[in-house]
């Protein structure tokens, strides 16, 4: 009677790094002087707010708060499912990957779409006051983070389109990913000044 052997599934090991690649050192590096411009933007908010000597938002400023903590939990979730297309890379599933990256995009995008329809309907400008300048150059400039973080996903999707191993594009899909948890963490932090601090 001849014996039947059981072949075990192979179980595939997650993609590991020794050493971090060039191109997530180099966004690193990066990601510390868009820190600096960042801090310089929040340095010169809580300058002018300590010396305007008027109240803080200024009387008439009305903020829908509410709805912009609901796309702020979107964004901050969005860092949720990034990481997560990372660890579904990093065990060479591409496709499953490129759908949690989809995800984010429009997790994102809605973020952006917000802020847009948010923009049109303030009822003061970055003319009125002091408040309204900083208000919206550090939003804006934080959209335009939140912009140049959506084309590179594209870029991304375009390029795993159509492959069968997602591993040699795991470097890309990492810094890409350091930079959108910095764009979210910024965008708490804007929050919080601009929302919030009154």
């Amino acid at each position: 009677m001849a014996e039947t052997t059981v072949t075990a599934p192979v179980r595939r090991e997650p993609i590991r790094f020794s050493k971090p690649s060039i191109l997530g050192l180099g966004t690193i590096i990066w990601l510390g002087s868009e820190l600096m411009f960042f801090s310089g933007l929040f340095a010169a908010y809580f300058t002018i707010r300590a010396h305007d000597g008027s109240p803080w938002p200024p009387a008439g400023t009305h903020l829908d708060t509410l709805q912009a903590g609901i796309f702020t939990a979107i964004l901050v979730m969005s860092s949720v499912t990034m990481q997560k297309a990372v660890f579904e890379a990093e065990h060479d599933r591409p496709r499953s990957a490129m759908w949690w990256i989809a995800l984010t995009f429009i997790m994102g995008g809605a973020f952006i779409a917000n802020q847009a329809v948010e923009w049109s309907t303030l009822k003061f400008g970055p003319q009125t006051n002091a408040y309204g300048s900083l208000f919206y150059v550090m939003s804006g400039v934080h959209g335009l983070h939140v912009i140049v973080g959506l084309v590179a996903m594209l870029f991304l999707l375009l390029r795993l389109k159509g492959i069968k191993g997602g591993s040699r594009h795991l470097p890309g899909l990492q810094a890409l990913s350091y930079y959108w948890h910095f764009v979210d963490i910024v965008w708490v932090a804007l929050y919080a000044c601009l929302f919030l601090v009154h």
